[in-house]
């Protein structure tokens, strides 16, 4: 499970990132990619978005979720 979340919507200026341990595999394995240089850019998707990473609902009753991450090597 992984969750990114705005906590304030306002604006917009505080993210939190929720992992559970095989969240924080996958989320690693996708940084890999970048690390060994096999693309430029990585999505974290949830099921709406066509994805399977991230998750649809907040952790946090006042946030409001992300459902699409894109992770850019520059």
């Amino acid at each position: 499970m992984i969750s990114f979340e705005m906590t304030d919507a306002t604006t917009y200026d505080q993210l939190q990132i929720y992992l559970d341990q095989q969240g924080l595999t996958d989320l690693l394995a996708q940084l890999k990619f970048l690390s060994d240089r096999r693309t430029d850019h990585v999505h974290l998707m949830a099921e709406s978005w066509g994805g399977s990473h991230l998750r649809e609902e907040p952790i946090s009753v006042e946030a409001v979720p992300i459902r699409h991450v894109k992770v850019c090597l520059v």
